[in-house]
């Protein structure tokens, strides 16, 4: 039970509280559903907080916590798919007999959503049932909706049901609990979403160029990666490390779509590099390739490779190099480490990336190249 040590913070008594036991199996199609609608929370939550952290599948499909370092509240989010119409009473409490204990059930959706509030009563600060259909007895319109805003009636009934799984239930206590009905698509939830992410990149960061395609299957992937993750969690820095979407990393994911808006043409680019018809026509082609990979930060290779460009970059910030020249400095001084974390390795992908860094946020403004134009002046 929740605030087993008074002495502990949330963050530990997360990690030391037993998470409950799922009945059954969860469907790969509804399995992957609540890892797409929490990335709809991300969107949600991004713009009107500046610390968070969104757990998959810990203690509940979804937890939101209000901080990623040091938590003092969570929002608790149940995610159910149903294609059959309205949730009724009946079926939100129902219960189903628990195989191999004779007159024992199991808990029920809203019971399984309840028991989050009887581990962590003090830092519970929402109950939250999702899904695509509405709840017969509240608001069928699309958004949250607290229980309490029922009839009076309906109310009662309510609390009658959760009372006889739960008898410490109050009318106070289940008034958290809120009805989230979603606009995502059941069958078609990456193409919905991916407007959403338009949507949510166009709000943050302003209506610019990027590949949205790269972009959603990065983010998609980082929230797949977390619900799925079933490791051990030693830690609260554990369940962030591998099981949480915090608002840093996605202010990472959207800093590289900022970066993609500042990456200038290859015409820019090509100029004064010195390479031979057919090695210029290889990294143009790699230029291509890269400005639509760099927008994978989870590549830790590619991001080893950037760290070394970016140190020789500044190795150089006082050098009087010809473009050429400083190109081939800068492959002769990093391809050590691009070598060991490029698969295949080729020099026409590193001289792209070396451009690239050169080039972006004006990241080359120190670094003076004797002559940026295609030909030589003469004296």
């Amino acid at each position: 039970m929740g605030n087993w040590g008074a002495s502990l913070s949330f963050a530990d008594n997360l990690i030391g509280t037993p998470q409950r036991e799922k009945a059954g199996a969860t469907g790969l199609e509804r399995y992957d559903y609540q890892a797409l609608w929490g990335l709809a929370l991300i969107f949600e939550r991004h713009g009107v907080s500046d610390d968070y952290a969104i757990a998959f599948e810990f203690h509940d499909d979804l937890m939101l916590l209000d901080s990623a370092s040091a938590p003092l509240e969570a929002r608790f989010y149940q995610v159910k798919t149903n294609d059959k119409g309205p949730w009724s009473l009946a079926a939100l409490t129902h219960r189903s007999p628990k195989k191999g204990e004779k007159g024992g059930k199991l808990p029920s959706h809203i019971g399984n959503l309840f028991s989050n509030y009887i581990k962590f009563p003090a830092e519970t600060r929402s109950l939250n049932f999702v899904s695509n259909a509405p709840v017969s007895f509240v608001d069928s319109a699309s958004g949250v909706h607290a229980l309490e805003t029922c009839s009076a009636e309906n109310f009662s009934a309510f609390l009658k049901k959760l009372q006889a799984e739960h008898p410490t239930a109050t009318e106070a206590t289940a008034k958290l609990i809120h009805f989230v009905r979603t606009d995502l698509s059941l069958h078609d939830a990456s193409t919905h979403l991916k407007g959403k992410l338009g949507d949510f990149v166009t709000e943050v960061v302003g209506s610019i160029e990027y590949n949205p395609d790269t972009l959603y299957k990065t983010i998609v992937e980082e929230c797949r990666s977390r619900s799925k993750y079933t490791g051990t969690i030693n830690s609260f820095e554990d369940l962030i490390r591998h099981k949480s979407i915090t608002h840093a990393q996605v202010e990472a994911w959207l800093d590289v779509v900022r970066l993609q808006q500042r990456a200038p043409e290859w015409s820019d680019v090509n100029r004064g590099l010195g390479l031979s018809a057919l090695d210029e026509i290889a990294v143009r082609r790699e230029w291509g390739l890269y400005r639509a990979a760099v927008l994978n930060p989870a590549d830790e290779g590619g991001n080893r490779i950037r760290s070394a460009i970016r140190a020789a970059i500044l190795d150089h910030a006082s050098s009087l190099l010809k473009m050429a020249d400083l190109l081939q400095a800068l492959v002769l001084q990093t391809q050590v480490v691009a070598q060991s974390n490029m698969t295949p390795f080729t020099t026409a992908r590193l001289r792209a990336m070396i451009l690239y860094e050169l080039y972006r946020d004006d990241q080359a403004g120190n670094v003076q190249a004797a002559d940026p134009q295609p030909q030589d002046k003469k004296s």
